[in-house]
């Protein structure tokens, strides 16, 4: 995508500080059980990634950590909640980097694989893919209460579809508008499918009648956005590398309000302390609600405040996002703008 209207050639940015702003949210620790439990997920998808990937991209993903995100967004679960927790985000990021590869086309066919394996008990067409998620299905969703598991369903066959519709804008180098690449990204990120697993791992159950609460979306939809915008923010470097750009905030708002990088990352840092704000204030309106349910609902919202905060700490402490350097860019926060597909990772390997 041609973005030389809105900058001038940057080379480097300065991000804002994401980590003060989500101080807010407690720091409820790591999960204890981690130790015992990553090698079992590691172990796991590692048996996947040896069909689809080369040595040298299964030691990137190795590197990324992706079984600590879990650790830290979910602190209260137990054994087989963090483990359902550590599976999905690795099955999660293996798609995500899987389809990233694909055509419209064929992320398209991918997801049709992902919906007949869950929804479909007899279907198997003996592709690694159905046997990863039918795998997950059995050993995870099986377990959860019928309205946990359906709406994980729904949810999870919503991003497959929605990760074939991202292909297919990047195949034409669409850029969509704020409100649309919002509405999108929120289905894209797989936070729905995550979110989903904080009531499995709390053991409650909330009612659609929670879900349909006004005041429950914004708090849910803020808490959701949080984690995708600083993901945008944090990955933005590596996907421009790749040109992958398009589909992410920081190009979005650049295009839509026609800044330059460094005014994008500045309105994206103010907009992110807003939406914390947006679920502090519907945390103390459930709060001031009597009865269990809306309990279960504060409890659930300040799961999703876990997840927020783990999910921006977890960002420099893995090499996901920056690389060795990440250590110097916490400090920093100025980021160095990697030239096209610099550092990319040649997934043939």
């Amino acid at each position: 995508m041609d973005t030389s209207d809105h900058v001038d050639s940057p080379t480097t940015f300065l991000m804002p500080n994401l980590e003060e702003t989500v101080a807010i949210f407690p720091d409820n620790g790591m999960n204890p059980h981690h130790n015992e439990i990553y090698p079992q997920s590691r172990a796991w998808i590692t048996s996947f990634n040896k069909m689809v990937y080369g040595p040298k991209m299964q030691a990137f993903m190795n590197n990324c950590n992706f079984e600590l995100i879990n650790t830290l967004c979910y602190p209260y679960a137990g054994r087989d909640g963090l483990r359902a927790t550590m599976d999905l985000h690795n099955l999660l990021w293996l798609y995500d980097e899987y389809t990233d590869t694909k055509s419209g086309r064929g992320a398209n066919e991918a997801a049709a694989v992902v919906q007949q394996s869950l929804r479909n008990s007899e279907f198997d067409d003996g592709s690694w893919l159905c046997t990863m998620m039918k795998d997950f299905k059995a050993q995870h969703i099986d377990r959860a209460g019928s309205d946990n598991a359906s709406r994980f369903i729904d949810h999870f066959c919503t991003y497959v579809t929605l990760v074939g519709r991202e292909a297919e804008l990047r195949e034409s180098s669409e850029v969509l508008d704020i409100r649309g690449y919002v509405s999108m990204r929120r289905e894209t990120s797989g936070v729905r499918a995550c979110f989903d697993l904080v009531e499995y791992c709390l053991n409650v159950s909330l009612t659609q009648d929670t879900y349909n609460d006004p005041v429950f979306i914004s708090g849910y939809e803020a808490a959701m956005d949080l984690i995708c915008w600083a993901n945008d923010l944090y990955s933005y470097n590596m996907e421009q590398a790749k040109e992958h750009g398009g589909a992410n905030i920081v190009t979005v708002i650049m295009k839509t309000k026609n800044l330059n990088l460094q005014a994008a990352v500045d309105f994206l840092g103010g907009y992110f302390e807003s939406l914390v704000s947006q679920w502090y204030t519907a945390r103390m309106i459930l709060s001031n609600r009597p009865g269990k349910q809306y309990r279960d609902t504060v409890h659930v919202l300040d799961a999703y405040g876990d997840w927020v905060r783990g999910n921006v700490i977890w960002s420099f402490t893995t090499e996901r996002y920056f690389g060795i350097n990440n250590n110097i860019i916490r400090k920093t926060r100025c980021v160095t703008l990697n030239k096209p597909f610099c550092g990319a990772i040649d997934l043939a390997e």
